[in-house]
């Protein structure tokens, strides 16, 4: 299923949230409040359970892109903690007290689901989590109150979505089984980035969890079957002949090369330009794991702005080296 909807899903992460009874929620809790949290988690996880500053600069990054980070974590008053498993990550004091998450599920939504409730269940026999009879399991965001689950799918979709048109009929399509999608807006970008999307469920209130895990599960493997169908066609049906690709690639090449894309959002729109024609067949002189090394490096969150010089000058000394 990963070689399946691979360059279609760019990253996932389900994740069960939850709360301690008699603690404020993370963004209005003090710092104080926030070590005594951490302190019963570590009673539970012991050496297990890092703190966010005990991170590097690599694993923040990849945290913050599949979701299990929230963007603005670095910069919080409140004292944030992690257990970091082989197949799942427990994040405390970011958005909510726990989250459970399970990263890169890619079409196997329903596993993730069970696992995450898994942990929960052992939990909820040591801990005391804010529930109401009326809304569920309370969270920061109402909209995962509930049942506390919250689906986050970043998708590349290039042929199926090609205008406004597909995308808001595909958005309308999606609310049936409710998912949201909406296009993707990077920290520091002015615009929505292109090609970019990311799909989230809709509602919290579900009789039955399975049936509802099923219908996400598979309304985003239909999703992937037709950008595929779609990129298969691509040329055809968008009129392009093999020498305006080629002259498209050897322009995003020279901007890259010519250090001519110096603000995040051109460096990204050639980057996944290239992508996408790689993706289409087509030789470019960046392999695919240049251009991943170059998304998951210009996009760290040391860099601040769109115009970061001293992202401008990684990606001119990488240029100048490979």
């Amino acid at each position: 299923m990963i070689e399946y909807s691979k360059d279609i899903i760019l990253s996932s992460n389900f994740s069960l949230r939850r709360n301690l009874e008699g603690f404020d929620f993370p963004a209005s809790m003090t710092l104080e409040a926030s070590k005594e949290v951490i302190d019963i988690f570590r009673k539970i996880y012991g050496d297990k359970l890092i703190l966010l500053e005990d991170l590097g600069e690599d694993e923040l990054n990849q945290l913050i892109n599949s979701f299990v980070l929230s963007e603005d974590c670095p910069n919080k008053l409140s004292e944030i903690g992690l257990v970091i498993e082989d197949d799942y990550i427990l994040t405390i004091n970011d958005r909510d007290h726990l989250a459970i998450n399970i990263r890169d599920f890619n079409l196997d939504l329903k596993s993730a689901y069970r696992k995450a409730y898994i942990i929960e269940e052992k939990l909820d026999e040591i801990l005391d989590f804010a529930f109401s009879q009326e809304f569920g399991y309370l969270t920061q965001d109402a909209r995962n109150a509930g049942s506390g689950v919250e689906v986050f799918v970043k998708a590349f979709l290039f042929a199926m979505v090609d205008d406004d048109k597909a995308y808001f009929g595909l958005k309308q399509s999606l609310l049936h089984e409710r998912i949201y999608i909406d296009k993707f807006l990077p920290k520091y970008y002015k615009r929505y980035a292109d090609d970019i999307y990311i799909l989230k469920n809709i509602g919290n209130y579900w009789k039955d969890m399975d049936e509802a895990m099923d219908k996400f599960e598979k309304a985003l493997d239909t999703l992937v079957r037709n950008e595929r169908r779609f990129r298969r066609d691509y040329q055809v049906l968008n009129s392009i002949k093999d020498e305006e690709i080629e002259d498209y690639i050897e322009i995003m090449e020279n901007n890259l090369k010519l250090g001519m894309d110096k603000s995040l959002e051109l460096m990204s729109k050639d980057i996944y330009g290239l992508k996408k024609y790689k993706i289409l067949g087509f030789d470019t002189d960046f392999t695919n794991e240049e251009l991943d090394y170059l998304i998951f490096n210009l996009t760290k969150n040391k860099y601040k702005g769109n115009r970061d010089e001293d992202r401008y000058l990684f990606l001119k000394e990488y240029i100048k080296e490979r």
